[in-house]
């Protein structure tokens, strides 16, 4: 279980250029942002006002024993109180709208680029890595939009007011009071450096407890037939223990900051009174029981937003480790797209010229496939065929585009029109799938109904049910279909509700559906009996006609008509020709087929 990025090991790197980026999708809702900043001179300037309010009351008011004046000083402080309290609702209601909306987008981002990203990226990362940062990452950011980020500029503005009250009432006191404050600066540096590291590894950790969680739920069947429940577990619990570690030692540091800034607020008080008292007690001029009251109360206030600041840092380490794990993933380049106003592929029967044609699966891996060369004739069956790791499979997702980096040239050679041939990488994966299409052995069906599993979703499938119906009556799938419920039918998570051969007939109805013209089947009834093969194979022949067909086969018996059999060993083309030539060769191809064919009938 791997729990490194997409591209390697995470190093910190700065908040700030992150944040920027973050506002580019953030931005699009400025309104409510500016909405929300709208209210900060208001929380400001009332909580400014309340110390010097109690300043005139007690200096004021009460010495001269003025109870009139005292009860206005009152009903004024409860209207900076209440002025404060609706300014910083205000000003939260609106935060939460604009974060809100932007975690809606980046969700939305997310998923469509993930969606693009090439065949190879999801060879090697763990679905639960993804879920992680499309939830878990993603609400870390949004409690960073709605209280971490806007409201520490809040914080940044009171405390900045109150400090110029405090020059303007004293500024000999207010440096007296204030002499130690400096030590948070360096407290601060040293502890968001901590913590930012440690909830990278509690992101790191969440996301790897996230992804076996995946494996394991889908795997299920297997944990119980084989009796892994309590290994299982244990790795669960496991996986667990190391989140826990993560969280308690960002907890430690996290309460550590708490104490410390409000042991220095503490000493920042007692070192005004220290300092002021004793001048209080000797009349100095212009030092009052109702200033000395005031700097209390405006250091007790200025370190309430340095008090929380620890824990708004936390929300913004939070929120680094997220930036960092969602950029790094949306900063991995998606399949190509080749722009092109018109489709070349428009007027391609389905013919094809592969020449040395080469393909690895790393740069510093060996070829799986190696200079093989072949022609494919529009309407021809070609059949691959071939031992387990010959490369049959990789051909066919390098024509599919599935898998990118080849070497050498694949041209689509078209009938008419001014592009007669096209190479491959010229065409853009969603344009090429247009035209070629592939039916796997493993079927996945989505927990919806029937029609939606032979649409998927496509805009001009989705509201033709004739249409969708013709392409299960192509594969003679109409009569069980309707027999189960018709186009309404829910087929449950991954076709529980349907039988093997059930479910790989909606596999070849998505293909009635779109007439592509070359259909690529890898080993595509493979994991049906020879029973439900026959009938499948004669669904499938109204399918065939009029296509190009590569037919990637398992059972050989099942290619023995195809026009051209491609014999692949080791990557590249040991044999090819038709069935009867090659049978009599007496090869490679002679001893696969007498092998798999005893093995069929056995």
């Amino acid at each position: 279980m791997s729990d490194s990025s997409p591209t390697g090991k995470l190093n910190p790197q700065p908040l700030w250029p992150m944040l920027r980026r973050l506002w580019s999708v953030a931005g699009r809702h400025r309104r409510g942002f500016v909405m929300s900043m709208a209210a900060i001179p208001i929380v400001v300037m009332m909580g400014v006002l309340r110390p010097l309010l109690i300043k005139e009351a007690i200096d004021v008011q009460i010495v001269a024993s003025d109870y009139r004046g005292l009860r206005v000083y009152a009903i004024l402080f409860l209207a900076a109180v209440v002025f404060e309290t609706v300014a910083m609702a205000f000003q939260v209601y609106w935060l939460q709208v604009a974060g809100h909306k932007t975690i809606f987008d980046l969700r939305t981002i997310i998923f469509r680029h993930v969606i693009r990203l090439p065949a190879t990226f999801f060879d090697k990362q763990p679905i639960g890595n993804l879920l992680s940062r499309s939830t878990s990452d993603v609400e870390a950011l949004g409690e960073t939009l709605s209280f971490g980020v806007f409201t520490i500029i809040t914080d940044l503005m009171r405390i900045a007011g109150f400090l110029v009250a405090m020059f303007a009432l004293d500024w000999r006191l207010t440096i007296y009071s204030l002499s130690i404050a400096p030590l948070l600066i360096v407290l601060v540096r040293l502890f968001s450096r901590v913590l930012r590291n440690l909830q990278l590894e509690i992101r790191r950790a969440q996301g790897v407890q996230t992804g076996y969680l995946a494996e394991q739920l889908n795997g299920l069947t297997a944990v119980q037939l084989h009796g892994r429940e309590h290994a299982s577990l244990a790795s669960y619990v496991g996986f667990g223990h190391r989140y826990l570690r993560a969280t308690k030692m960002a907890n430690i540091f996290d309460a550590l900051l708490f104490s410390v800034m409000e042991a220095i607020a503490a000493l920042c008080v007692a070192l005004l009174l220290y300092v002021a008292t004793p001048r209080v007690l000797m009349n100095e001029p212009g030092l009052t029981v109702g200033l000395i009251s005031a700097f209390v109360l405006y250091l007790q206030r200025i370190f309430i937003p340095v008090r929380e600041f620890s824990g708004k840092l936390a929300t913004l380490n939070r929120a680094a480790a997220s930036l960092e794990r969602m950029y790094r993933l949306l900063d991995l380049d998606q399949e190509p797209q080749v722009s092109s106003e018109n489709d070349p592929l428009t007027r391609w029967s389905g013919g094809m010229r592969v020449r040395d044609l080469s393909f690895r699966y790393r740069d510093d891996g060996v070829d799986v496939i190696n200079k093989i060369n072949f022609d494919v004739r529009p309407g021809e069956v070609v059949a691959i065929v071939g031992r387990t790791g010959s490369g049959k499979t990789s051909l066919g997702r390098i024509l599919t585009r599935t898998y990118e980096g080849y070497r050498g040239s694949v041209t689509m050679l078209c009938e008419e029109g001014p592009t007669r041939e096209v190479e491959l990488r010229d065409i853009s994966p969603g344009t090429l799938r247009d035209h070629v299409l592939m039916v796997q052995q493993d079927v996945f069906l989505f927990d919806d109904t029937t029609s939606y599993n032979v649409s998927l979703g496509q805009a001009d499938l989705v509201e033709n049910d004739a249409r969708i119906r013709d392409a299960l009556a192509t594969v003679q799938a109409l009569e069980s279909i309707d027999q189960r419920g018709g186009l309404n039918f829910e087929v449950g998570e991954r076709g529980r509700n349907l039988s093997v051969g059930e479910a790989q007939m909606l596999a070849f109805a998505r293909v009635a559906a779109r007439r592509p013209q070359m259909l690529i089947l890898d080993e595509a009834t493979a994991s049906v009996d020879s029973a439900t093969e026959i009938r499948v194979q004669a669904a499938i022949e109204k399918l065939l006609k009029g296509r190009t067909v590569l037919v990637i086969a398992h059972r050989l018996s099942t290619v023995r008509h195809a026009d051209k059999i491609l014999v692949m060993s080791d990557g590249q083309i040991a044999e090819q020709g038709n069935h009867s030539t090659l049978m009599a060769a007496g090869g490679l191809y002679a001893e696969l087929y007498n092998g798999r064919l005893s093995s069929d009938v056995s």
